[in-house]
């Protein structure tokens, strides 16, 4: 009897460990997917230049062009998670248009139901941030 009692909780602390390595190996794909996305947004978005700012000597971020873009990465990757209702993607842009650096920093934050089963660990929001910045240049 004494065998079969702790062959079970032997069982039990095993199975709560393969459940916690597959939730995390979950939660670790998610992060670096969102990481790349963000990666996606703020590179991207940075190239966004205004023209005829550039055309008198400055580098400007076009803030509208960058937001577009912006919008339709996420909303991508709002298609390729296949979220469930109450689950939702949103961003935050922040552009700074230094006179020869221009930044663009992007936050992105998943709000979701709880990635792990075991009852002790609760996340429900993964956020992950890039920042691009533009070289510094000389205008010849």
């Amino acid at each position: 009897m004494k065998v079969l009692i702790v062959f079970i909780g032997l069982l039990i602390v095993n199975v709560t460990f393969v459940i916690y390595q597959g939730d995390l190996g979950r939660y670790i794909h998610l992060q670096t997917f969102l990481k790349a996305a963000a990666e996606e947004c703020a590179a991207g978005a940075a190239l966004y230049y205004d023209e005829e700012a550039y055309g008198h000597g400055t580098m400007i971020i076009n803030r509208g062009e960058a937001i577009r873009y912006t919008d339709y990465i996420v909303e991508k990757a709002t298609r390729i998670l296949d979220l469930e209702e109450g689950e939702n993607l949103s961003y935050e842009m922040e552009i700074d248009n230094l006179e020869k650096s221009p930044t663009v920093a992007v936050t992105l934050q998943l709000t979701t139901r709880d990635l792990f089963r075991l009852p002790f660990l609760k996340v429900e929001q993964v956020a992950r941030s890039a920042k691009y910045q533009l070289a510094d240049y000389e205008r010849q």
